[in-house]
Formats: C-alpha cells, sequence, structure tokens
C-alpha cells in the first residue's frame, strides 16, 4: 500500500538496528490491562524471532494497552516497530510518553505525550514509526499508551521493536576497545632486554 506519511518508513531493517531490545530487562517491563499477566515481557523479543506467535501480548477488558518500559540508563529512542494481530486486533493509535513512571488510565488524560502515530496493520515488521529526535533525547523511563484498534474488541501485539542509543551499550564498546589495546599506563615498564624485545615485536 503506497502512503506518503513522513512520520513512518516501509523499510526492513537489519535486526542489529534493534538493538535497545538487546539492553531492556524485560523482567521490569509492565503493562496494565493485559489480559495474561507480565505476556508483554514476551513481545520485546529479538528481531529474529519477531515472527513467532507462540507469545504475544493481549488486552482484557477492551482495547486499551498502557506499557511501562523502564530503562538502566540515559536512552534516545529513533525509531519503534509494531507487530499486531490479526482480525482487526492490531493497535491503530499510539501515543508515547517519555520520564513518567506514574502514567496509569486514571491521570494519562492531564498528561501531554510525546509523540503520537497513526499505525498502520503490520505483520511483517515491514513499517518504522520515526520519533522525534528531541522529544526522545536522555529518556530514562518510555510510556507506550495503544487507545484504539482496528475494530476487534480486544488488542492484540506479538512484538515491538526500538531502535535508538543506550548509554550503557556504547560504554561498553569503548571498554572493550580499551581492554583490546594495551595501554602504557596500565602495565608496569619491564627492564632491559624484556622491554626492548616486547616494543620491538
Amino acid at each position: 500500500m503506497a502512503c506518503n506519511d513522513p512520520s513512518h518508513s516501509h523499510t526492513v531493517d537489519d535486526g542489529i538496528e534493534y538493538s535497545l531490545n538487546r539492553f531492556i530487562d524485560t523482567g521490569v517491563i509492565t503493562c496494565l490491562n493485559e489480559k495474561v499477566k507480565n505476556s508483554v515481557q514476551s513481545i520485546f523479543k529479538s528481531w529474529e524471532d519477531r515472527h513467532d506467535t507462540k507469545y504475544f501480548l493481549e488486552s482484557c477488558d477492551d482495547e486499551e494497552l498502557i506499557i511501562n518500559i523502564p530503562f538502566g540508563a540515559v536512552t534516545q529512542l529513533k525509531s519503534i516497530i509494531i507487530i499486531g494481530g490479526d482480525g482487526g486486533s492490531a493497535p491503530s493509535k499510539l501515543k508515547a510518553y517519555t520520564n513518567n513512571s506514574n502514567i496509569d488510565f486514571g491521570n494519562i488524560g492531564s498528561f501531554t505525550c510525546a509523540q503520537e502515530w497513526n499505525l498502520h496493520e503490520d505483520f511483517e515488521g515491514a513499517i518504522s514509526y520515526s520519533c522525534k529526535p528531541t522529544k526522545f533525547n536522555n529518556m530514562n523511563h518510555l510510556t507506550l499508551y495503544f487507545p484504539t484498534n482496528f475494530g476487534s474488541p480486544t488488542t492484540k501485539i506479538y512484538y515491538i521493536g526500538l531502535k535508538g542509543v543506550y548509554t550503557n551499550a556504547r560504554r561498553e564498546i569503548v571498554n572493550t576497545v580499551y581492554e583490546a589495546k594495551p595501554q602504557i599506563s596500565d602495565h608496569k615498564a619491564d627492564s632491559g632486554a624484556n622491554f626492548v624485545s616486547r616494543d620491538l615485536m
């Protein structure tokens, strides 16, 4: 389906691009109005497993879902991929809120979302929804609110992929490079021939 909406692109990115999923502690993710307790934790799966339909998140009383995702370090979110269910159960709208861990159905109307998207039914993970850079910098908590779907009594989500920059991940890479390249200050200098021979090798 052709689309001119600049908020998303019809491209399938390499799995490594959705690196934030690898750094999320899924055990601390919570969801309001989920039918099966803690089922939300199963949808933040690896890119390679995005088409696995064995585990999914389904809403309970109606089509609404609120997902709370705490991060262990400062995070920058760049884009989101969502694979929803068929039969009208895929979410049709998403509102995202940052750095507020106290949002629930009772007070969500009093907060201004960082960004809102009209979603499309996507069963392959082919649509990437871009995030406004200025709204998702220096983020330590993300709330995703799905208020509606495409007509089903309940909402189903099989996969959520988050693309961005995770501070701890970058620090780990720097530390790995540092350790891989010995630093003179890290080692006591050997004396005599041992020092010279090592220096020449």
